[in-house]
Formats: structure tokens, sequence, C-alpha cells
């Protein structure tokens, strides 16, 4: 079916949308107020609907990764040149160079990370160099046990999770209690073994 594009409210574009055109890979209109007449007109011109629909999935469908790795290399070389000055690595800070890694990295149970796994090294931007030492299981090896710290993973508020980051009764123990500036462990508790996994 045609995609009707409301403008109203959308302040910001998706990668893809740059290249997608109005009235040939979608439809668009002013504010959801319109879009009932936007359908009557376009069951009225089913000819059109059609075509437009069959073009958008079209485009849609030239999408991959590559694509959106382009994009986001693009983006980051354009922003490059608006900096004034020369990014450092934080201490504490965690190289992430595998998707799989980076799934390691923020999940909290294994369960749920092994739906999302790879398991290999291809989606990784420095792949590590070949007859590497690589910790288990032998791939993305750049992932050394971290997690993510709890005060910047929850909302801290009292109508919130106020005692999410409770040290001695962790919401998960799959969180880092460490302060910026040190490598961010999980919680001493960790019964997953995040350090050695």
């Amino acid at each position: 079916s045609v995609v009707i594009y409301v403008r109203d409210g959308m302040r910001h574009k998706e990668f893809y949308e740059y290249g997608l055109l109005p009235g040939v890979h979608y439809v668009a209109v002013e504010s959801a107020e319109d879009v009932p007449a936007m359908v009557r007109w376009l069951r009225e011109h089913d000819k059109y609907a059609r075509a437009v629909a069959e073009a958008g999935r079209a485009r849609m469908s030239t999408l991959d990764v590559q694509a959106l790795t382009d994009f986001i290399a693009q983006v980051l070389r354009l922003y490059a040149k608006k900096q004034n000055f020369r990014p450092t690595r934080q201490p504490g800070s965690v190289q992430i160079d595998c998707e799989d890694d980076l799934w390691r990295h923020y999940s909290l149970w294994r369960t749920w990370m092994q739906d999302y796994m790879m398991q290999d090294n291809a989606t990784c931007i420095h792949p590590p160099p070949k007859g590497s030492k690589l910790g288990p299981p032998g791939w993305g090896g750049a992932y050394l046990g971290s997690k993510p710290r709890c005060y910047a993973s929850h909302d801290l508020g009292p109508k919130a999770q106020p005692h999410a980051c409770d040290f001695e009764h962790p919401f998960n123990t799959a969180e880092s209690w460490v302060q910026f500036g040190q490598f961010p462990y999980p919680h001493p508790r960790d019964n997953q073994g995040w350090r050695t996994k």
C-alpha cells in the first residue's frame, strides 16, 4: 500500500528519506486531518496509488546495511568539518568495534542477547588483526567485559526507578557502578560471567 507522510510535527529526516521523493515514492499531506481526504483521493486514483506504492517498495528494497553505513560515514565526515577541536578518547571509555561487542556491552541478560548475535567478526569496523589472541568466545575480540553504568541507564527520579542503582540491592548485576574515568566492569556480584565470556 502507498505510504502517506504527515509533514506536521516532523522536525528531522531519517537517513533513507533523502533518497525518496514525494509523489514518486510516497504521498505527503500537511497534517493528520488531511489523511482521510488523501485516502479517498488515492482510492479514486488507484493506478497512481499502485505506481507510487511499487516505486516506494522498490526504492526501500535497495537499502541495506551498506547503504546505512555509507550515509553515516558521510554524516560523520560533514560533522568533522565543523569541529574546531580534536576528539580524544576519555579515560574509562570503551572501544567497541564489532556489532556483537555492542550487544554484549548493553545486554542485561545473555538469553535475550543470543537472539541478535552474529557470532563472527563480519560486522567489525576494525577487525582484529590476523593471529590476534581473542578472549572467549573467540570472536568480537575488542570486548573486555564492559557494561553500561547504572546511573547512566536509568531514570532515578522519584516517579521512575529511584532505587535501580542501589549497590546493595541492584536492579541487575549486568550493569556497572564504576565511576567515570575507570573501565566499567559489571557489579561485583555479576552471576553471568560477563568478564570471561
